[in-house]
């Protein structure tokens, strides 16, 4: 495996002038699994129930409610709803009464005033990069048992694993400082008007796990801090991920992400493989596209092409002596990446286990950069360690 992720750097990449780029959701540099449209989550569970979604009260009468009797009517209707989850009504409106609005949650959630430039390179050279890599083989040398553990059970290279715990929270030193409850009740409740779209059902459901895994676990919701958009711990899980496919690494009996590296690491292989992560397959492969390939990229979040299409279109198969030929029946995608800066586009071939990482974060650049973070960390790696 350590050498089929060290190819992965050079296999099918091209690069050509490309006037628009067609990859979706891009930039979003922090991944929550797995907020749509940006932001990763993860185990072996079984799946949570649904949990509700409250929305606002329609305005009725001569006059329209006013923003605050809205607010206040959906708060009422959520903390209803919660008791069908074993959740005391009053307990829950209790806990919205202590939540904070959050102006700077608020305007985290926007898009940036002035439109940044979307660049491939200068995505990646966030991520890829020595203090990374060196903090990421320390990581990698901490916890060699417990990753070694976890690629026996799930199939998942230590590599990849400390790679998405690196882009995520640089290795758990940067995982929020924001209340859950405070973040989630801000979006849920008081999502900006100026975003492109409500996203507010979405955090009204996040809001939901949130207080019934606190529930589950006995954990103080006003206790637990994390990111912006109300992601949790080391590999940074959205609460209905954190329900649905966080496991417990090291035995002891309850899940922390945010102070076990064990059960971050056991999570994030558990979450890949529960997206599509298949053991022992590359994430791209080695195949020599056309010259300009801009015509194989559909954009999606789902390997739609095949080998014969890729070779009606002018593909080569690769040379690599000894490489089984089993890929060939494999669903695979073209990627593009695009370089605002250069009016360029790098393309690859990617296999199926790119679109598990694009499950953690729903865009091109992240899954990339994962994917090439992991790379260096395996050349990096001491031969015996491997």
């Amino acid at each position: 495996m350590a050498a089929a992720l060290g190819a992965l750097a050079s296999w099918g990449c091209a690069s050509t002038p490309s006037p628009a780029a067609t990859t979706p959701v891009q930039p979003a540099p922090i991944a929550h699994p797995v907020a749509p449209a940006a932001p990763p989550e993860t185990d072996a569970s079984p799946p949570a129930p649904p949990a509700p979604t409250a929305q606002p009260a329609p305005a009725t009468g001569p006059a329209a409610a006013s923003p605050e009797q809205r607010r206040a009517a959906a708060k009422q209707d959520f903390a209803a709803e919660m008791a069908a989850h074993g959740l005391a009504s009053a307990q829950v409106s209790a806990w919205l009464g202590q939540a904070r609005y959050s102006e700077t949650v608020a305007r985290l959630v926007l898009p940036p005033a002035s439109p940044t430039l979307r660049s491939w390179p200068r995505y990646r050279a966030r991520f890829v990069e020595s203090k990374r890599i060196k903090e990421g083989m320390d990581f990698l040398q901490r916890h060699a048992a417990t990753l070694a553990r976890a690629d026996e059970r799930y199939g998942v290279p230590p590599s990849v694993i400390v790679s998405v715990i690196g882009v995520e929270t640089f290795y758990g030193r940067v995982t929020g400082n924001f209340r859950i409850i405070d973040a989630l009740a801000t979006l849920a409740f008081d999502y900006p008007a100026q975003a492109r779209s409500d996203r507010g059902p979405f955090f009204r459901d996040q809001l939901a796990q949130f207080l019934i895994w606190c529930q589950e676990t006995g954990t103080d919701p006003l206790a637990v801090k994390g990111s912006y958009a109300g992601a949790i711990g080391l590999p940074q899980f959205m609460p209905g991920s954190l329900r649905n496919y966080a496991v417990d690494g090291n035995g002891d009996g309850h899940v922390d992400l945010l102070g076990s590296p064990e059960d971050a690491i056991f999570s994030v292989a558990n979450f890949l493989v529960r997206h599509g992560w298949q053991a022992g397959q590359p994430v791209f492969l080695p195949v020599r596209l056309p010259g300009d390939p801009a015509a194989l990229v559909d954009g999606g979040l789902k390997p739609t092409l095949n080998w014969q299409q890729l070779r009606e279109a002018g593909a080569r198969p690769p040379a690599v002596p000894g490489m089984a030929d089993t890929w060939m029946s494999w669903p695979l995608a073209v990627i593009d990446l695009y370089d605002g800066a250069t009016g360029t586009t790098e393309y690859r071939v990617a296999a199926p286990n790119f679109f598990a990482l694009t499950e953690y974060n729903r865009s091109y650049f992240y899954a990339t950069a994962v994917t090439d973070l992991a790379v260096e960390l395996e050349k990096s790696r001491p031969p015996r360690t491997r």
